[in-house]
């Protein structure tokens, strides 16, 4: 390669410098779309987790609801049992303990 003299040489020079600020122009707009890339997939990621943390919970309150209204109306061994047999039940098991105290 044959070196530019003189005037050439700061056009070279010129060119240069030039072809290095677009090759930087370059760069910057390559790391703001990976930037960008990178940021819509962390949020669709999110929103991805948002909706199946919201149906987990959802389904684990559906579950605990009917577990809840289970247990209230029956007892241990499946049975479902009368709130006024209950009733006794707690006020029998009361007057024995009442007998035992006394």
């Amino acid at each position: 390669m044959v070196m530019p003299v003189g005037a050439d040489m700061d056009q070279f020079k010129q060119s240069q410098l030039g072809k290095v600020e677009r090759r930087k122009e370059e760069d910057k707009k390559i790391k703001k779309a990976m930037y960008q890339m990178k940021m819509m997939i962390d949020c669709q990621n999110m929103e991805t987790f948002d909706k199946e943390r919201e149906r987990v919970e959802a389904k684990t309150e559906k579950a605990q609801t009917k577990s809840s209204k289970e247990t209230a109306t029956r007892k241990p061994n499946g049975k479902e049992t009368d709130m006024s047999t209950e009733m006794e039940r707690m006020l029998a098991k009361a007057g024995r303990l009442m007998g035992m105290v006394i």
